[in-house]
């Protein structure tokens, strides 16, 4: 299975910046479950990791939104199931003239 998902909520908590210094197209993003979230119980949090002081103190998980919700809901059954997902970002659009920018990502089965 391969799909593309568009990256919401990238206007909150800084997210825009740290997407614009770390986001490339291949990067590899981690998916965790959040069903507990108070809007969406089929939530999917996408996060990249960062190196911490040039990668000399390791890494570090920054949250860079949700899986959008219509794709989230089909995706949240898979990794209830157990099913392993890998994702990458796709496209990156982030003009230095607009205030969010725009991610999508490719989400494939690790079976």
């Amino acid at each position: 299975m391969r799909k593309n998902a568009i990256v919401a909520g990238i206007g909150f908590d800084g997210r825009e910046k740290i997407i614009r210094v770390h986001c490339r197209e291949g990067t590899k993003v981690i998916l965790k479950r959040d069903p507990t979230n108070k809007y969406d119980e089929n939530a999917i949090k996408v996060y990249l990791k960062t190196n911490v002081l040039f990668g000399l103190l390791g890494t570090k998980l920054k949250q860079i939104g949700f899986i959008k919700a219509n794709t989230a809901k089909s995706l949240a059954k898979k990794m209830d199931d157990g099913i392993l997902l890998s994702a990458s970002v796709d496209t990156y659009w982030a003009p230095s003239e607009k205030e969010h920018p725009r991610v999508t990502i490719e989400v494939t089965d690790e079976i």
